[in-house]
């Protein structure tokens, strides 16, 4: 599964111009590249590549051209790609940071976080302008497969005892997964309980990208059995 990076690199390369992040977006939609349930690819095409740019720097296979706008860094030298399939092991703490960038882009914030011993929930946030809170649980992987249904279990199990009544405030749930164990969440955690829990899915890819599954992604693909 190519990252919005490559995808963006492709399309840039292809273009010979630079583009804003919707067009690049959009273009990778409509030509296959990009196939997401997410509700703000766009959004998270943009922090992918001003996240890169900031970063690396000159080492950076992308530069700012302007406001969410993006061309190929000239001076950029393409590696050789390692053929060899590895697993990538992803830790908790950077499934969390990752998560707390993209949600920081969604208008949320305020936020509170504890380290891997701390009880409670891993990530809380409130949205800018609203009593709206979200809680989110995130669990890391190893280079053991078994672990991604270990994270997806144990994740669930941990924000739903965490669950309140909020009275008069809407709280959201969410729990943070490694793209591996986020694909079984997906198929496995009925849209129906998420919509009742107001409760989606982060997908975390290795280069720190994020994936957000609300309830009606959750329907889309388990209907279509994507």
């Amino acid at each position: 599964m190519n990252s919005f990076k490559d995808i963006a690199y492709q399309i840039l390369k292809e273009a010979g111009k630079p583009l804003h992040s919707k067009e690049i977006t959009k273009t990778a939609i409509e030509n296959g590249k990009l196939k997401t349930g997410g509700k703000t690819p766009w959004a998270t095409m943009n922090a992918s590549l001003i996240t890169d740019v900031n970063s690396k720097k000159i080492k950076s296979r992308f530069i700012k051209d302007g406001p969410s706008s993006f061309g190929i860094n000239k001076k950029f030298v393409e590696e050789k790609e390692n053929k060899k399939s590895v697993r990538t092991s992803l830790g908790e703490e950077f499934v969390k940071h990752a998560i707390i960038k993209y949600i920081s882009c969604q208008g949320w914030g305020s936020f509170e976080f504890g380290g891997l011993h701390a009880h409670g929930v891993d990530i809380k946030a409130k949205k800018h302008g609203y009593y709206r809170y979200l809680s989110i649980e995130t669990k890391g992987s190893s280079e053991l497969r078994q672990t991604d249904e270990v994270g997806f279990v144990y994740s669930l199990g941990q924000i739903i005892t965490r669950m309140r009544d909020g009275g008069n405030t809407r709280n959201y749930y969410g729990i943070g997964l490694p793209e591996s164990a986020a694909r079984i969440a997906v198929r496995r955690l009925p849209w129906q309980v998420a919509n009742k829990l107001l409760l989606s899915v982060y997908s975390v890819t290795a280069q720190g990208e994020v994936e957000e599954y609300s309830w009606t992604e959750l329907k889309k693909l388990q209907e279509n059995k994507i």
